[in-house]
């Protein structure tokens, strides 16, 4: 669900996994080959790309960040801590010297030099908690001076129920301030979501497209959630879990309206379906895919990048799947990362 900084990228990376062991592969985009292995990570890890360099994001039970070199994926130039038991989430950048990363296991935003891990300080968002005392902050995003965090305000003492509302915290960047977004209220303000549950996102420009949960199991009660980042506010929910056919997962933009995103059907099997903001339309299911778990999606140069870990019945079905945006067809793969792939960034 990453967007590409860089404005040309010739490599994927990917984090894999077979939940008990992680890896750390790459991508040739231009010949689809993978390079595997190039790095053992923690089972549970997501990753990011900034400029030249590139963040594995070791979560749960490792609580730390990796920093690459695009060019020398075996080697860390460092790595350093985001507090133990903290779960760090999402990372994005503002700059060379400065990034923040998102902490599930904690009530305070990290400030970080990406370079060196050295903190820069913390954004306290603990007026957007719900009753267990965490706003369970995941996704972020960056649009002008304002940086946004989806706070999905999960209830930890009861399996992760969702609670009355998600919301969105808005930050100046300038200040690492937070910003009321309704000053007729009292205290600080974030975005109400009309979904619950955030699962996936993919910002283009100035919007955000979020998938929503809202409970696992109702297909009736999540969708496609669109935020207004220009304007600080939630364009609601522009196609709902009933269109799309069951649950949603991970979700990413190939242009200002069209997408795609993981359908969690009521037998659970793993489908994905394209989507179109405007027209409200759902596309029939890709082809080729096996049914089994289907942890990300990316898209790149025109291209869909489906991470398929495959079925029970057929695990070679598995790998990175590479669709062309234009006709759906299948291009490519699947590809072979290794351990089965996690999650994408380019």
């Amino acid at each position: 669900f990453m967007t590409a900084t860089n404005a040309v990228a010739d490599q994927a990376v990917l984090t894999t996994t077979d939940f008990s062991s992680g890896s750390f592969s790459s991508l040739d985009l231009g010949t689809n080959t993978a390079s595997n292995d190039h790095l053992t990570i923690h089972s549970d890890a997501t990753v990011r790309t900034y400029l030249d360099k590139v963040y594995i994001i070791n979560r749960l039970g490792q609580d730390n960040v990796i920093v690459l070199d695009k060019d020398n994926l075996g080697t860390p130039l460092t790595q350093f801590s985001t507090g133990n038991g903290t779960n760090p989430q999402d990372m994005v950048f503002v700059s060379e010297s400065k990034a923040y990363i998102s902490r599930y296991g904690h009530s305070q935003l990290l400030i970080v030099n990406p370079g060196t891990g050295d903190s820069l300080g913390v954004v306290d968002l603990s007026e957007f908690s719900d009753s267990d005392g965490f706003p369970e902050m995941s996704q972020l995003a960056l649009y002008n001076s304002h940086l946004f965090v989806v706070c999905q305000r999960l209830d930890q003492n009861n399996g992760f129920a969702p609670t009355d509302f998600s919301v969105i915290a808005v930050v100046d960047v300038t200040t690492d301030q937070v910003v009321d977004v309704d000053v007729s209220a009292i205290g600080n303000q974030g975005i109400v979501m009309e979904g619950k549950n955030p699962s996936g996102a993919s910002q283009r420009g100035d919007k955000w497209v979020l998938s929503t949960v809202n409970t696992f199991g109702d297909l009736t009660d999540g969708g496609i959630e669109v935020i207004d980042l220009a304007n600080l506010e939630s364009e609601g929910i522009v196609i709902g879990e009933v269109a799309l056919g069951g649950n949603l997962n991970s979700v990413a933009m190939s242009s200002d309206s069209r997408g795609y995103v993981v359908v969690s059907d009521a037998n659970f099997a793993n489908l994905v379906k394209g989507f179109d903001l405007v027209t409200k339309s759902v596309s029939e299911n890709l082809s080729g895919i096996s049914g089994g778990f289907v942890p990300s999606l990316g898209v790149f140069g025109g291209r869909l990048y489906v991470l398929d870990r495959g079925s029970f019945s057929d695990p070679a079905s598995g790998g990175v799947k590479v669709y062309d945006v234009n006709t759906n067809q299948l291009v490519a793969g699947p590809i072979s990362t290794g351990l089965p792939p996690s999650t994408i960034a380019f």
